[in-house]
């Protein structure tokens, strides 16, 4: 990927610039300019930051577009997407190229400098996420959702949930068709509002899916079980990125609730309902577990003691549901 994007740098084609969405994003050719090879997204071109090329205005005070997130912040929580997107045989090792459960293609952080990207003033080495670009059939705003394979719309709710993705919507769900049976695939893109610090934009589209009230097969509910937030926390300091506590809580706390609702046989719609809001000024389920463990505990508590906090009151809540519908 790294070597076919540079070759087609090397080769004088300029980086195409999407037409789509609100942050710069470059569509990067091969050496004989008719293939895309890969997608980079610079830093200082996300939405809201001080080169981004769609005329969005500049952040005042540092936040995204999304509540909880960070102009600047987007490419490494992409980078952190394909990281933490673990194959279903567990990690992928450190060279490896195993595919991840959800199937987020693989992304890294790189720099880059040519004339082709947003240069308002100087002409400088821009940093930004490059994700390897995947042949695609369109994305799933393009056709309705009944014809979308169950267990493809499972492996996009699962790293959503895990995620705690802002951002998630029908446009940025790419199909790809099988060649031997012509069956859809789902690959999940844009995951540059995903591990907020917290839960108040998360947006799942796939809950209005049919699939979404369908329950997880015995091997999804495995790979749920095997998920271990302090090991991502972990694995993703060790690829460059010290989470902040917050973002760190976030995703403590999503995969927590995600182990639970397996755990109690709860769907994904069931499961991702507590994490989003149902109006703009009512608090989610999971925004009101998070409060109510927060007010239980003395300021300056240990990161344990409030996440045991937040599991007896999840469960208490999750109880709650299972009594009500049993």
């Amino acid at each position: 990927m790294i070597n076919s994007s540079y070759a087609g740098l090397d080769s004088g084609h300029y980086p195409i610039r999407s037409a789509e969405g609100t942050g710069g994003a470059y569509f990067m050719l091969d050496s004989t300019g008719q293939k895309y090879v890969s997608v980079f997204k610079p830093i200082d071109e996300e939405p809201m930051a001080v080169n981004n090329p769609r005329g969005l205005p500049l952040s005042l005070d540092g936040e995204g577009l999304k509540k909880g997130t960070r102009v600047g912040q987007g490419a490494l929580r992409e980078v952190a997407a394909y990281i933490l997107d673990h194959p279903i045989s567990g990690h992928r090792s450190l060279f490896g190229d195993e595919k991840g459960f959800a199937g987020v293609a693989p992304t890294i952080m790189a720099k880059c400098l040519h004339k082709g990207f947003n240069h308002p003033g100087d002409l400088t080495a821009k940093i930004g996420s490059l994700q390897m670009f995947v042949e695609n059939n369109g994305s799933c705003e393009d056709m309705g959702p009944g014809a979308f394979p169950v267990k493809e719309v499972h492996k996009i709710t699962v790293l959503d949930m895990r995620l705690a993705n802002a951002d998630r919507h029908a446009g940025n769900i790419l199909i790809s068709k099988e060649k031997e049976n012509d069956q859809a695939v789902l690959i999940p893109i844009d995951h540059g509002y995903c591990l907020p610090t917290s839960f108040e934009d998360c947006t799942f589209e796939w809950l209005y899916w049919p699939q979404a009230r369908q329950p997880y097969s015995p091997e999804t509910i495995d790979y749920i079980k095997s998920l271990d937030a302090e090991e991502d926390i972990a694995l993703l300091k060790f690829h460059g990125w010290d989470l902040p506590l917050e973002c760190a809580r976030t995703l403590r706390i999503s995969t927590m609730l995600l182990k639970k609702g397996v755990d109690r046989g709860m769907t994904p719609y069931a499961i991702g309902s507590l994490m989003c809001r149902e109006s703009l000024n009512n608090d989610s389920v999971i925004e009101g577990i998070v409060q109510e463990a927060l007010d239980s505990v003395l300021p300056g508590t240990s990161e344990v003691t409030f996440m045991d906090a937040v599991s007896y009151i999840m469960d208490q809540h999750l109880d709650e549901i299972a009594n009500s519908v049993s």
